[in-house]
């Protein structure tokens, strides 16, 4: 495993990497292989901010914890992430045993209407994020995006063969959106 740590505005301790390699050592049990793991770290408002990406058996993890404490955050991401994993895979064991019934989402309701610009300057695009696109069917991209840990997630649907983005709504469930070709 790659493990990189990156701190906004201060030098990271060694005694970080270490402790943060050590935590990550539990987690080699949940995996067959993890490729890497990237700790970002940013202190604001004496907060310590610590968000953990990892790439696990071509799996996407990402969680983000605060913390007045250095040490807790980085423990709480790790278990974060761990809670998550054994979810899953608690999850795709489950389905494997027993037929699921249809999990066709409900897509009735229009989208919201745009909100009008303000007068204020335009968003700068702070960071960029590549990763590697493989077809799968949309509740799998739904699975995908709970272990990323975002509201989104881009894939390529396997079903028609166009890329599309899954959505978490505000009532809790997943928004489907389909480019018409």
């Amino acid at each position: 495993m790659r493990l990189t740590i990156r701190g906004k505005s201060e030098p990271i301790p060694e005694s970080l990497q270490r402790y943060a390699e050590k935590k990550l050592a539990k987690l080699d049990r949940l995996f067959r292989r993890i490729e890497e793991a990237e700790i970002h770290h940013a202190f604001e408002r004496g907060m310590h901010i610590v968000e953990l990406t990892m790439l696990g058996d071509n799996v996407d993890l990402r969680s983000e914890e605060r913390s007045s404490d250095l040490h807790a955050a980085v423990d709480s991401a790790i278990e974060k992430i761990e809670r998550r994993v054994k979810r899953f895979k608690t999850r795709v064991r489950d389905d494997h045993r027993r037929p699921s019934p249809d999990k066709s989402l409900d897509l009735s309701e229009e989208l919201a209407p745009a909100i009008e610009e303000d007068e204020t300057p335009a968003p700068r695009i702070v960071r960029r994020k590549r990763f590697p696109i493989k077809p799968m069917p949309a509740d799998e991209a739904a699975r995908q995006m709970e272990l990323s840990d975002h509201d989104f997630f881009l894939f390529l649907n396997e079903e028609t063969g166009a890329y599309s983005v899954m959505y978490r709504r505000r009532d809790g469930n997943y928004g489907l959106i389909e480019p018409e070709l």
